[in-house]
């Protein structure tokens, strides 16, 4: 079940889209930082020397946008690495709470600068590394030598990860699927799995009217049907896990065809993204896939807020809604606030978990053992995170050099660390034993465990009494804790070894099949979803 936020947003968004207008922030923020490049590519046509938009100037736009409610920050390029400031900008967006999506050819991603991006957390960072092809296809289009540059600033990124302890990060390959890698096209991601990237998004070529065959890439008549059977076969089964829905997939030829209708969905582009360009220009779509002239003010000019209400762009807003230009740009799609009817489905639902919350029936089994991630901190000496969460109180009387389990735990009895990250808030904890609850579902246990230490929990007080609260409606049988501090525990709560293989939530809200939820496979985002929702098929530990 989607969150009640979310479904407000939707029904905003959608009434906007009817009303042409900017009542809602977008989705997203997107700034070219620059349009200057390292690399020459054969298709590309977006770079090249222009001014840009200084730190400052970028950093006032992050706050813009996060007081007005954007979550996500997506910088691009040219090739954003070329910025030598890149990193003190992702830090400020970080700082900000924005999530930040950003896309590199990967070439420049030297060990330094991964160090310094291995400092911010993975969650609110995520990679997207520029893959042509197999290494004599990716060097023809982008440059001799450019996948081994490439694939060495990815390990880069992965290795200073590792030596940071981070959680594993989401670093994806977007892939432009053309008529040079078709025939390899399975073959790259067989070797990208191999490299351990997260998965991969499947893009297209824009045509070039300067040059139609788009330096050989475009696919011609003769290539349509071994490019349907490859489709096809991904949208089955792909060797790495595959971002681009299968319905997007499989319509891929008929673009190449000119058979594809636009979109064959509503086009969000001037509701779900604010895009600027390098000189500070406020652009989208022209209704011709022509971002340059669809330009509607400077951010120089006007604040975000002023660009998104004003008439210039709801005059592109029109053209977008008009547009007939065949387009795969999924990225525009919101399938989510398409529909009233969905919208309003979804409301419904929540008046009748509401309802049922109001008067819950009896739990009925549900699964032996649930298993809680409550954070990603462990209490051990020397653990690479104690600096960065102590933050400035490590000199405190007493804890200048006390990095034991003691220590943790009279730090955050003392209010002091920085949970900024790595921790299922105690709300989201509630939440989620509510979701069970209104579910009319039960469990035999409930375990406190995970990659950290659920004794380091800084809302640990909240956390006991929803167990207990739960355990008195019926709904949870008993708690265990996995742990390794020596602190005493509530009447009812057991201390165990380790946990039995089970269906486990991470702290940022991933359902995994069971054991470690690092090597396991995500079966859904149980905040978002709703444990009931991502469940089916599940199997249990009984």
């Amino acid at each position: 079940m989607r969150p009640l936020a979310s479904l407000q947003r939707d029904a905003v968004l959608y009434a906007s889209r009817l009303a042409n207008t900017g009542w809602a922030p977008p989705d997203w923020l997107t700034v070219n930082l620059t349009l200057r490049c390292n690399l020459a590519c054969v298709m590309c046509t977006t770079c090249y020397d222009s001014p840009e938009l200084s730190l400052e100037e970028v950093r006032g736009l992050i706050d813009q946008a996060s007081v007005w409610g954007v979550r996500v920050f997506n910088p691009l390029g040219g090739e954003a690495f070329v910025r030598k400031d890149l990193e003190d900008i992702l830090e400020h967006a970080v700082r900000r709470r924005m999530f930040v999506t950003l896309t590199t050819n990967g070439t420049l991603v030297t060990a330094q600068r991964a160090a310094r991006i291995a400092r911010l957390p993975p969650e609110q960072l995520h990679i997207n590394v520029s893959v042509d092809g197999l290494p004599a296809t990716h060097d023809r289009v982008r440059g001799s030598g450019s996948f081994e540059r490439m694939i060495t600033g990815y390990r880069h990124l992965r290795t200073e990860d590792g030596r940071a302890d981070q959680p594993r990060r989401k670093i994806v390959a977007n892939v432009i699927l053309h008529r040079l890698n078709l025939h390899e096209f399975e073959a790259l991601l067989e070797l990208l799995a191999a490299e351990g990237f997260s998965g991969v998004q499947v893009l297209n070529l824009f045509r070039n009217p300067k040059d139609p065959a788009v330096g050989g890439m475009w696919f011609q008549q003769d290539d349509l049907p071994a490019l349907s059977a490859l489709v096809a076969r991904l949208a089955e089964r792909s060797p790495l896990p595959m971002l681009t829905p299968c319905d997007d997939l499989l319509r891929i030829p008929r673009y190449y065809r000119e058979g594809l209708t636009p979109l064959e969905a509503p086009c969000w582009a001037g509701w779900k993204e604010l895009y600027v360009n390098a000189d500070g220009t406020a652009i989208m779509c022209d209704g011709k896939l022509d971002f340059l002239a669809g330009a509607f003010g400077s951010v120089r000019a006007h604040t975000l807020r002023e660009l998104w209400s004003s008439p210039a762009v709801a005059e592109r807003r029109a053209v977008v809604k008009t547009c007939t230009t065949p387009c795969l740009q999924n990225c525009y799609l919101r399938r989510e606030a398409d529909s009233a009817r969905g919208i309003g489905v979804g409301f419904l639902e929540h008046a009748r978990r509401a309802l049922r919350t109001r008067i819950p029936p009896k739990p009925r089994p549900f699964a032996d053992t649930l298993v809680f991630e409550l954070c990603d901190a462990r209490a051990e000496a020397g653990d690479p995170r104690f600096r960065e969460i102590v933050g400035g109180v490590g000199a405190a009387p007493g804890l200048a050099a006390a990095q034991d389990a003691d220590a943790w735990a009279l730090l955050r009895d003392r209010g002091l660390l920085s949970f900024d990250r790595g921790f299922m808030g105690a709300g989201v904890f509630e939440d989620l034993l509510g979701e069970l609850r209104a579910e009319g579902l039960g469990v035999d246990r409930v375990v406190l465990a995970g990659r950290g230490d659920p004794l380091l929990h800084p809302e640990l007080g909240r956390v006991w009494q929803a167990c207990e609260r739960a355990r008195q409606a019926g709904l949870i049988g008993r708690v265990e804790v996995v742990s390794t501090l020596p602190r005493a525990l509530p009447p009812g709560v057991e201390r165990v070894r380790s946990p039995v293989p089970a269906p486990w939530i991470s702290w940022d809200g991933w359902l995994a099949r069971g054991g470690d939820p690092r090597l396991q496979a995500p079966v859904g985002d149980a905040l978002k979803l709703g444990i009931r929702t991502v469940w089916p098929g599940l199997d249990t530990a009984r």
